[in-house]
């Protein structure tokens, strides 16, 4: 190489080795290139120079790998951050709801009971009738001329009777002749007020207040006796049926009112009063009807409107617990429920076991032995928890 470094050929070779390396270290490009012909001093700053990189390299380094190793302590050192709740003293009166559907207090299909064509009928849904009022009627001609007709015909055999009456009175007929009289006089009342009921009836008479729900029939159209017209539903009050577990059932004999929530109607409470309870249960649903009535005089709610009805229903004596929200259960088949208790002050959470004895409907669950009330437990991270563990608490929930 150091003879090399003194003939032609050689110098240009190495000029093109130091122009190399040049480019792969930064330090070595400075050089002046006056001193191309000193291949030792070059060889001694080349050797320095890489040590000097191989110095920094390795610095460099040994620094990215303490970083490293630094980030990954502070994390594994990064408590868990879990969500918790506290555990609630179980209510002796606990809130229940059961949907409903407003019923009227009582619906009639109305019909004639003679049959015709109608003549009078400007009826629609939702029109209001008091009672007694008339809403359609049948062409009363054939009725009016049969009325008439028997009319006649009755005063005739009366007259007749009361002349046979007399006479029979004084022994000049015999009784034959006055009981026959007698028949006919009787027949031909009969028939008279027959013809005046059946014009009568060419009337259809509303038999309580209420509102038009159906219409089945249009005008002009010719009906049969009984023949369905319309029906009639009285919503001077609402009647309200739920069907009620046996728990409810048994504590509502002792109730007056349940409070209704209707959906259309937001942040107002109605009270209806319990009318009765049936004395067993259904054949469908094993439950009990409860039924009760909503006063109802200015029409404010309609008959068909769903919502809620709510029973405040006090706990039997025995009834005993805390409460806590079920996303803080845990359950395996080998140990049953328990849940992760946070120590307030350690911040270390800690398995119990628990005995759960009902669920609630707003997603709480009733604990009756293995906690205590105000006690802290952890609702969230539950899988990644062990004995010991210390965490990091928050109230908020998601």
């Amino acid at each position: 190489m150091f003879a090399l470094g003194y003939s032609k050929p050689g110098a240009i070779y190495f000029s093109a080795l130091i122009s190399v390396f040049s480019l792969l270290f930064s330090g070595f490009g400075k050089y002046p290139p006056a001193s191309f012909h000193k291949p030792f001093y070059f060889c001694r700053k080349l050797k320095r120079d890489m040590r000097t990189k191989a110095r920094f390299i390795l610095l460099s380094g040994l620094s990215f790998l303490l970083c490293a190793c630094n980030g990954k302590e502070t994390k594994s050192e990064q408590d868990l951050l879990v969500y918790t709740a506290q555990a609630t003293t179980l209510s002796k009166e606990s809130s229940k709801e059961f949907p409903f559907i407003a019923q009227p207090f009582r619906t009639s299909e109305l019909s004639f009971r003679v049959g015709g064509p109608i003549d009078r009928f400007d009826v629609y849904a939702g029109n209001q009738y008091n009672q007694g009022s008339i809403i359609a009627e049948i062409d009363p001609r054939d009725f009016r001329i049969r009325k008439e007709r028997t009319e006649a015909v009755y005063h005739q055999a009366k007259t007749e009777f009361e002349r046979i009456e007399v006479l029979y009175k004084k022994e000049n007929i015999s009784a034959s002749t006055y009981e026959k009289a007698k028949a006919e006089y009787i027949s031909a009342k009969m028939a008279f007020e027959t013809a005046v009921n059946e014009l009568a009836d060419t009337r259809l008479i509303a038999p309580f207040s209420g509102y038009v729900g159906e219409v089945y029939i249009e005008k002009f159209q010719d009906v049969k006796a009984t023949q369905p017209v319309l029906s009639l539903i009285d919503i001077h009050q609402l009647r309200i049926e739920i069907y009620v577990t046996q728990d409810v059932a048994y504590a509502a004999q002792k109730m007056d009112s349940i409070r209704l929530r209707f959906d259309a109607i937001l942040g107002k409470i109605f009270d209806a009063r319990i009318a009765e309870i049936s004395k067993g249960t259904t054949r469908n649903n094993l439950s009990y009807l409860l039924t009760a009535f909503l006063p109802n005089k200015d029409g404010e709610f309609l008959a068909g409107m769903s919502g809620k009805a709510i029973l405040d229903v006090v706990q039997g004596k025995g009834a005993s617990g805390v409460c806590i929200p079920q996303t803080a259960l845990c359950h395996r088949p080998t140990e049953g429920s328990y849940v992760w208790v946070v120590n307030p002050e350690s911040k270390q959470v800690n398995r119990r076991k628990v005995m759960v004895t009902e669920l609630l409907p707003d997603g709480y669950a009733v604990v009756a032995q293995g906690l205590q009330a105000n006690e802290t437990v952890a609702v969230s991270k539950l899988r990644f928890l062990s004995n010991g563990m210390k965490v990091t608490t928050t109230s908020k929930t998601k």
